[in-house]
């Protein structure tokens, strides 16, 4: 009897415990160890083309972005991270003439900066 009461405490406590407290490895630390998929030089104009617009949405930059021309994308190295910079060209741009947009190798977007630093 005693048995059976120890073992139905033990079941009790993992069932309320529920799904969401298992136990972690340090702060959101992943034990995936894939790399990730670099995207072309040609891909990273249709993705710099989606920032200029969500960026002319969010009011960060004038509308007249919408009718930038892409000039040209590179690969910077910044410190020991290599990152693609994309170049859109607006003679009508108030802030600036050149809008930079730095995205990660993968595609995800860091930042966009009139400066190109």
């Amino acid at each position: 009897m005693k048995y059976i009461l120890v073992f139905l405490s033990l079941v009790s406590l993992k069932v309320m415990a529920g799904p969401g407290h298992e136990h972690s490895h340090g702060k959101g630390h992943s034990h995936s160890h894939e790399k990730s998929v670099s995207i072309s030089k040609e891909q990273t104009q249709a993705i710099g083309r989606y920032h200029v617009e969500r960026l002319v949405k969010a009011k960060k930059i004038d509308k007249s972005w919408l009718d930038s021309s892409y000039e040209k994308t590179i690969q910077k190295t910044f410190g020991k991270r290599k990152e693609w910079v994309l170049t859109f060209v607006n003679d009508k741009g108030i802030k600036g003439k050149k809008l930079y947009i730095f995205l990660k190798l993968s595609g995800e977007f860091i930042a966009a900066n009139f400066s190109g630093k």
